[in-house]
């Protein structure tokens, strides 16, 4: 002790013997051994190390001079005192250390239990976790199987994807007109439904392009509803008939459907406001398009090669349906005609229909549709009727100017003034007259002395207007019933002039007067109007007789005053 005290005495005063330091030295390296085996850590090691360190230093005490041996024991207590006190040092310098370490064991122990308890309920979990793990196993099979599926898919991509678009490709070649790769692309995918039939997929694009097949079928029977050429129908009945939606029988019905639909919505577009306009329009569609729709079905649909009895039967059946619809169409035509006719008042028009008709007639009948035979009969009856009109317009016309002519003697100069004034009442007399008579010359002039009685002047420039309507459309079978219209138009005039004579009161002079128009009537209108009659139809002078109108006027005593 006083030796370490005398050492540690001397270091603080900077003077440390030569001996005492190498004491110390030693003293220190010998107890670093010696405490590395004392240390509660270090027991722990191997016993053969502890073995090894003893026998080191034992071995070392052997060396030591016997003062040296002495100042041991003082040397490690010394060592040992300053061993605690280092560690008292540093206890108190890392007291949080400890406390950290402490809490960090509370916290681990804790822990410790915790997971004591989850491995508990671990080991109960371990069957079911054993049941899923079975689960994954078979989901895992499932999911194998889908991706061997995918990859295989993955290889075919291109094909697949070429096969999936083959329906909108197909809807595209439709809506740009090209039918030949749309009726390809659907023979295609029938063809693979036909190979697959049970892939929900195969069905799916079966059933797109069966959609798409309908779209276009709507497509080619609206272009039939088209101002198309035969070229066109041609190709369009081709495409139908590679489509097979409709037998052959049916195909001719659509084809005449869809061109008599097309042919009803051009009529229907036409002006009925005008009968004559309507009616030569509507005789130019029928000559144009019904001509062009019978060589376009010819065309298609006959077969002249056929020589068998089968399809000799085949091409009645033909010629039954495109007669039944030519019929049909006709028909209406006529019907159309039957109610047109009669709002057409002027000759001319009247005639230029029966021409526009005719003509239709004459074209038509190159394919055997001549059906000339059903006009005649509707312009002879609107002809008649005209000519009855205007006869009765004359009529009507005489029997005013009757009622408010004076029965006055009229000089001689004045007969044009009075001509004049008789033409101007009814309009255009000259016009009328010189119609009339433009093909025989001046025989047909209207007689002079008919001037002197003005409603008879006026009742003949009606007449002659009459026949002047009717000389343009003056077909043979008219002669007759016009014939016995202008005659009745005669004998009602002489019944007006008895009727007049009974209830007026005249003078002597206004009697002689109206004896003249009587006699006038009879001797100079009748023949006269008779030649104008014979002028248009040869020959049917002989239908008007002067002496039932002299009857009349004799029974009524007219010509006998």
């Amino acid at each position: 002790m006083l030796g370490v005290g005398q050492q540690h005495t001397g270091s603080e005063h900077g003077v440390t013997s030569p001996s005492s330091s190498m004491l110390l030295a030693r003293g220190q390296s010998s107890a670093l051994p010696r405490l590395s085996t004392t240390m509660p850590g270090t027991a722990a090691g191997d016993s053969n190390a502890n073995n090894k360190q003893a026998d080191a230093y034992i071995t070392e005490l052997l060396s030591y001079s016997l003062d040296r041996l002495r100042k041991e024991p003082e040397l490690l207590l010394e060592e040992r005192q300053q061993v605690e006190r280092s560690m008292q040092s540093s206890a108190l310098g890392h007291y949080h250390a400890f406390i950290d370490s402490a809490n960090c064991l509370s916290v681990v122990q804790r822990q410790l239990s915790n997971a004591c308890e989850g491995l508990a309920g671990l080991s109960q979990s371990v069957p079911d976790l054993a049941g899923a793990f079975e689960s994954f196993s078979k989901d895992a099979a499932h999911v194998m199987a889908q991706h061997n599926a995918n990859k295989q898919l993955l290889a075919q991509q291109a094909t697949v994807l070429e096969l999936l678009d083959a329906p909108q490709l197909m809807d595209t070649c439709v809506r740009n007109g090209i039918y030949d790769e749309a009726l390809d692309l659907h023979a295609f995918i029938m063809r693979v439904a036909l190979l697959h039939p049970d892939l929900p997929l195969v069905k799916l694009l079966a059933a797109q392009a069966q959609a798409v097949s309908q779209a276009m079928l709507g497509q080619l029977l609206q272009r039939l509803r088209t101002n198309i050429q035969l070229p066109e129908c041609l190709r369009a009945v081709g495409y139908l008939r590679r489509m097979a939606s409709f037998p052959e029988g049916e195909l001719r019905l659509h084809f005449l459907r869809c061109r008599e639909e097309w042919l009803a919505q051009l009529i229907s577009e036409l002006d009925s406001s005008d009968s004559y306009e309507y009616v030569k329009h509507l005789t130019d569609v029928h000559r144009l398009h019904l001509f062009d729709i019978v060589m376009q079905y010819r065309a298609i649909f006959f077969d002249g090669s056929s020589q068998d009895s089968k399809a000799s039967a085949g091409n009645t059946l033909e010629g039954c349906v495109l007669f039944t619809w030519v019929q049909h169409r006709v028909s209406h035509y006529i019907a159309a005609l039957q109610q047109h006719l009669p709002g057409i008042e002027e000759g001319t028009q009247l005639a230029s229909a029966l021409e526009h008709a005719t003509y239709c007639c004459s074209s038509l009948s190159r394919v055997g549709l001549d059906f000339s035979c059903l006009l005649a009969p509707l312009f002879q009856l609107c002809a008649l009727r005209l000519f009855g009109a205007k006869l009765a317009l004359a009529v009507d016309a005489f029997h005013q100017r009757l009622d408010s002519h004076k029965w006055v003697v009229m000089p001689a100069p004045l007969l044009g003034k009075a001509a004049g004034a008789a033409g101007a009442a009814d309009g255009s007399e000259q016009q009328q007259q010189g119609s009339v008579g433009a093909g025989t010359g001046d025989d047909l002039a209207p007689p002079y002395t008919l001037m002197e009685h003005v409603p008879l002047a006026v009742f003949t420039n009606g007449v002659l207007s009459a026949l002047n309507e009717l000389r343009h459309c003056a077909l043979l079978p008219l002669q007759r019933p016009a014939g016995t219209l202008l005659q009745g138009s005669l004998e009602q005039v002489a019944s007006s002039m008895v009727h007049y004579r009974h209830t007026r009161s005249l003078a002597t002079t206004e009697q002689a007067l109206f004896a003249a128009a009587s006699r006038a009537l009879s001797d100079v209108v009748v023949p006269y109007l008779a030649g104008c009659f014979a002028a248009v139809f040869p020959g049917g002078s002989s239908l008007l007789s002067a002496v039932a109108v002299t009857a009349v006027l004799k029974d009524a005593a007219v010509l006998s005053n």
